[in-house]
């Protein structure tokens, strides 16, 4: 397929919807996937074995803009951008297979559910019917998963509306020190292999973010546009007269 190798002119209304409906959706993705990163909350979940929060580019955009997102990967203004977006999809994807092949690890150690149901009847035993009604009528199944979720997504306190919000909130630090037939969870190698995994896409996500603002930048400056839709719909004034 031939590609366009015309320049758009200044204020070219093809370059704006490059930028608002293809680079800012991205950027401001990828940004939150390096907050999420950096506390190292994979957002991760055992139901779908996909981070929810951290996507492949494309899920970033609306999908009536995917038209956009075709013709900027193929226009040579835009160059590399699509052997780096697959990269990230890529790195993304070792993430997503590491941590399933942890959970699946986890979910398959008789000690580790055993560890957890005693946990669980430890924690309704000394609870009052109140206090224990959030988890009551889980399996020790469904609240294991639960648990390598968190341990994934290296989760914190829970969200007081949080079924297992009692029960993570006591028994958290103990995952940790398990009985000593079973290996630690940080020591695992699966466990291991998703740290290196993170990290490898969190350096993919950093090297893309600075790459999207900087190319952002120099279309917005090469054509004179500004880099989001200016308010209430009305047109940027002109450079002339900006600060008049």
């Amino acid at each position: 397929m031939a590609v366009n190798a015309t320049v758009p002119p200044i204020h070219s209304k093809r370059v704006e919807a490059w930028v608002y409906s293809v680079l800012n959706p991205i950027i401001e993705g990828v940004r939150r996937e390096l907050l999420l990163l950096g506390r190292g909350d994979l957002t991760w979940r055992a139901y779908s074995h996909r981070c929810e929060y951290i996507r492949p580019i494309q899920q970033y955009l609306d999908e009536s803009q995917l038209p956009n997102l075709e013709d900027f990967l193929c226009d040579p203004l835009n160059p590399q951008f699509k052997a780096e977006f697959k990269r990230h999809d890529l790195a993304l994807n070792e993430v997503e297979g590491k941590a399933e092949r942890f959970f699946t690890g986890l979910m398959n150690s008789e000690l580790f559910r055993k560890e957890v149901g005693d946990f669980f009847r430890e924690y309704a035993e000394k609870s009052s019917a109140s206090a224990g009604r959030g988890i009551a009528d889980m399996t020790n199944e469904e609240l294991a998963k639960y648990v390598v979720e968190y341990l994934i997504n290296n989760t914190g306190d829970l969200p007081p509306h949080y079924l297992t919000h009692d029960f993570w909130k006591e028994y958290r630090p103990r995952f940790p020190h398990l009985a000593e037939e079973f290996d630690p969870y940080k020591e695992r190698q699966s466990f291991q292999d998703l740290q290196f995994a993170v990290v490898d896409l969190r350096r993919t996500s950093e090297s893309l973010s600075n790459r999207l603002e900087e190319h952002r930048r120099d279309l917005c400056a090469r054509f004179d546009i500004p880099a989001a839709p200016w308010a209430n719909g009305r047109k940027a004034p002109d450079a002339g007269n900006a600060f008049s």
